[in-house]
């Protein structure tokens, strides 16, 4: 016998409503993976920026010249060298790791910067010795943003603006 009153299936508005709260989750958690990530490309390239600096002032003791090119450094990790990166620092040597970050070598300082992305232009940069003003120690990690109100080193790294470079970098000192 055929139960005709039996029902099968869902109704068009029974999958509305679950494709909805599916929406609704999907807006919560994208924003917050979002962050998670770049919390983490944050995190990678500071490591990246102290590494350098390790190796710079390695470098530095063992020769007492600053390094031109990162071949000479004792770094763990392989990038792609970018001529094109050292012209628009106007450093010694630019290259590129994983397609995300940039690294430079500019006479006493070391640094890395985000490539792409919301903060692409925004980094992170070390010197090894004092500069002539004294408002850059050696040894200590800053961060700078190429483009003006990026946000990223005031907002996000919470850092307290020092003033702009002659380059025309913003450099903030972090916490």
């Amino acid at each position: 016998m055929k139960n005709n009153g039996c029902k099968k299936g869902f109704t068009l508005i029974e999958l509305l409503v679950v494709v909805l709260i599916i929406g609704i989750l999907a807006a919560i958690a994208l924003p917050q993976y979002q962050k998670a990530v770049w919390k983490s490309r944050t995190a990678e390239l500071q490591t990246l920026t102290r590494a350098l600096m390790t190796a710079q002032s390695a470098y530095y003791m063992q020769t007492n010249t600053m390094p031109t090119s990162f071949d000479v450094l004792d770094i763990g990790f392989a990038c792609t060298s970018s001529p094109e990166l050292a012209s628009s620092f106007g450093s010694d040597d630019g290259c590129v790791k994983d397609n995300k970050y940039g690294l430079f070598i500019h006479g006493d300082e070391v640094g890395t910067m985000f490539i792409d992305g919301p903060y692409a232009t925004a980094g992170f940069f070390g010197r090894t010795i004092d500069n002539s003003e004294g408002t850059l120690k050696g040894g200590q990690m800053y961060c700078f943003e190429i483009t003006a109100d990026l946000g990223f080193c005031d907002k996000i790294m919470k850092g307290t603006f020092i003033g702009a470079s002659s380059d025309g970098f913003n450099v903030f000192k972090l916490p």
